[in-house]
């Protein structure tokens, strides 16, 4: 069974109204963690329309092993929209399995500073986030990202809005 998705995991509370606004649509929420379901065509655009070129702090050989991990700097500055009144603590999360063999990737952050080592999982990033495992699941599994097996359609959108800005 194929798992390919990409998100921006938020921890604690987020204005949804807002997120909307930004086209973050939740796609998963469990206890004091969001799930949106994000792509590097996403962040592009969004980087394009803000004018922000700068990247994540992203462990060295991430993008050259995921040439479609979300790198840039403007998730930092979405994720603190829709946390006002504090540091943003956030995580960019991507999966590609088909039959149980595949990669992941993931960083996480509090404000600019990663929280992550190099190569870290998801695991270790919902943990970086405060996700706790149990006796019976670890953290993937405890917020349920086994049920987000890809992204959602209106992601695609991105991609005709990245070619007409030439990003």
């Amino acid at each position: 069974m194929t798992h390919a998705m990409c998100g921006l995991v938020v921890a604690g509370p987020v204005d949804t109204p807002r997120a909307e606004s930004l086209g973050l649509r939740a796609g998963l929420a469990h206890a004091d963690v969001t799930v949106f379901p994000i792509d590097h065509y996403f962040s592009a655009y969004w980087a394009a329309v803000r004018g922000n070129r700068a990247q994540l702090d992203l462990p060295p050989g991430i993008l050259a092993e995921s040439v479609t991990f979300p790198g840039e700097a403007v998730l930092h500055d979405l994720v603190q929209e829709v946390t006002p009144g504090r540091t943003p603590r956030f995580a960019v999360i991507q999966t590609e399995y088909f039959a149980g063999t595949g990669d992941q990737w993931a960083a996480a952050f509090d404000g600019n500073v990663r929280l992550t080592p190099d190569g870290a999982t998801i695991n270790q990033a919902l943990a970086a986030l405060g996700v706790e495992a149990t006796a019976t699941a670890d953290e993937f599994d405890v917020i349920g990202l086994g049920t987000l097996r890809g992204n959602p359609d209106h992601l695609r959108t991105y991609v005709a809005l990245c070619a007409e800005l030439g990003a």
